[in-house]
């Protein structure tokens, strides 16, 4: 081809042909992808802010984009702060929905009415933006009729409505419900307000879908409580997908992504976002916020790893030949009945050598009272040699006790001085001096879930296991721990300390 023809060609191309073609690929891409979505809306909703990417923002576009095939109907995304959650889940995606499926109705949810509208609009200013309607605006028109900060909706019976927990919800349904932070972070400790999060779900919420069967609820918080409204989901198996980033990995973990089947490996230490939050950061919010409250909103994991009144590194002694003991036990916390957030039966056997203490069973399930007096028959016929039963003197402990009496030898009840957490407090040296020994876990699985419950006493959900534990350590504690002689001849005193040598020397 000869220079002039080049010349000719070059000349003859219209450079708008060439922006509006770049333009309707970048559309095109942003379409099909939800993190390239929010990657070319970030001027339209945060102008002069740098956009810092990262992998969890993709896996959570797959997860949003897998929702929106109707492939995941229910979803749980436990995410830090300041992570981009209510950005990517409650003001993009619901935007990014409409392009193709502008009939859907989206309901969201957050603890704060102003916090809802807050995102209501933002998702409004995006679909109003030029950004947008240069795109897409030909895809649906917005209802002038229908046009508040706290609902909108387009010519194709698509709505945008949002709320507080325990707002009003009276006749309206959505396709999509998106609970985005049901409780104030201010607010973690109050009982009151986590049943009323949890009720506003359990009873408004889930009855607003459309279509149950193809509906879809997606809850995206920060963890606050054990009891919050995630722990109330995944205590109750409601089949819910889960998705949890905590800031700091704890362990090896392999996140796989829902629709590519990407992984992105995460070792112990490594943290979620580096580019936002490096270590530095990370430590001093720990500082500023306490272990406490760092370890539920960053890590997602409303107990501290290493614990709140026991600690992780007492309790790491394991036997698999325990000694005799001196003393053997059972120590029982009895519920009042067995119902959906009822306390557990707790049934705990131990005993004591000398200054130690040594675990051997458990029993810890939710029990009608006959189940909870079989399981006492039960382990007593499983360990003769446990000679007192003590029962807290609360709940239906008295009302086992007058029952097996007479059956059951060595029946006590207990009466506990103080709250739950000072007498957990006052056993706390036992444990820093090593005094506490477990079953080995590879032999007995129940360990796992034992120290668990320590590590999160009193923040865990049941504390009954705690309760009977802590309750039979003060018993074993206040008994002498070898018997002493009656007062009779020198030889008996020299066995007797005797005995107490060759106790010693065995140790």
């Amino acid at each position: 081809m000869s220079g002039s023809a080049v010349r000719y060609n070059l000349q003859s191309i219209n450079p708008r042909q060439i922006l509006a073609a770049i333009r309707r690929e970048k559309a095109r891409r942003a379409e099909g992808s939800l993190p390239e979505y929010i990657k070319q809306v970030w001027p339209t909703i945060e102008p002069g802010t740098r956009y810092v990417p990262n992998w969890h923002i993709d896996c959570i576009g797959e997860y949003l984009e897998a929702v929106d095939r109707h492939e995941i109907r229910r979803l749980i995304i436990n995410i830090p702060p300041r992570h981009m959650k209510s950005l990517e889940v409650t003001v993009c995606y619901p935007t990014w929905s409409w392009i193709t499926n502008p009939w859907k109705r989206f309901i969201k949810v957050s603890y704060s009415d102003m916090l809802s509208r807050k995102h209501n609009i933002l998702s409004r200013d995006i679909i109003t933006s030029p950004w947008y309607q240069g795109n897409w605006g030909d895809r649906y028109v917005l209802k002038g009729d229908v046009n508040r900060q706290n609902q909108f909706a387009n010519d194709h019976h698509g709505m945008m409505y949002s709320t507080s927990t325990g707002g009003a919800l009276t006749g309206e349904g959505g396709d999509v419900i998106i609970v985005d932070d049901p409780q104030n972070p201010i607010m973690a400790n109050s009982e009151t307000e986590r049943e009323a999060s949890i009720n506003f779900f359990k009873n408004t919420l889930q009855t607003r879908l459309n279509d149950p069967k193809t509906g879809a609820i997606i809850v995206v918080m920060q963890r606050l409580h054990e009891q919050d409204l995630t722990g109330y989901i995944l205590a109750e198996n409601l089949g819910y997908e889960h998705l949890c980033l905590p800031a700091i990995a704890e362990k090896h973990t392999v996140v796989t992504f829902p629709i590519s089947g990407r992984e992105v490996v995460r070792e112990e230490g490594d943290l979620l976002n580096p580019g936002r939050f490096d270590r530095q950061s990370l430590d001093d919010l720990k500082r500023s916020m306490g272990s406490l409250q760092f370890a539920g909103q960053f890590q997602q994991t409303p107990a501290p790893a290493g614990g709140i009144i026991f600690k992780r590194e007492w309790l790491g002694q394991f036997y698999r030949q325990a000694p005799t003991m001196n003393m053997l036990i059972q120590s029982w916390d009895q519920p009042f009945t067995k119902s959906e957030g009822s306390a557990k039966c707790a049934g705990i056997v131990m005993g004591r050598r000398g200054a130690d203490i040594y675990v051997f069973d458990l029993v810890n399930e939710k029990m009608e009272f006959t189940e909870s007096v079989a399981a006492m028959r039960s382990l007593s016929g499983k360990w003769p040699k446990a000679r007192a039963k003590v029962v807290e003197n609360k709940a239906n402990g008295p009302a086992i006790v007058s029952l097996l009496r007479k059956e059951i030898p060595g029946l006590v009840e207990f009466n506990p001085k103080g709250s739950k957490e000072e007498r957990a407090l006052s056993i706390t040296p036992y444990l820093e001096a090593g005094n506490l020994h477990l079953p080995d876990p590879v032999q007995h699985p129940w360990v796992h879930d034992f120290v668990e419950d320590l590590l999160r006493f009193p923040k865990g959900t049941y504390k009954d296991t705690v309760d009977a534990f802590v309750q039979g350590v003060l018993y074993l504690m206040d008994k002498p721990a070898v018997s002493a002689p009656p007062v009779g001849t020198m030889q008996t005193h020299q066995s007797y300390w005797g005995a107490i040598g060759a106790e010693t020397g065995r140790r």
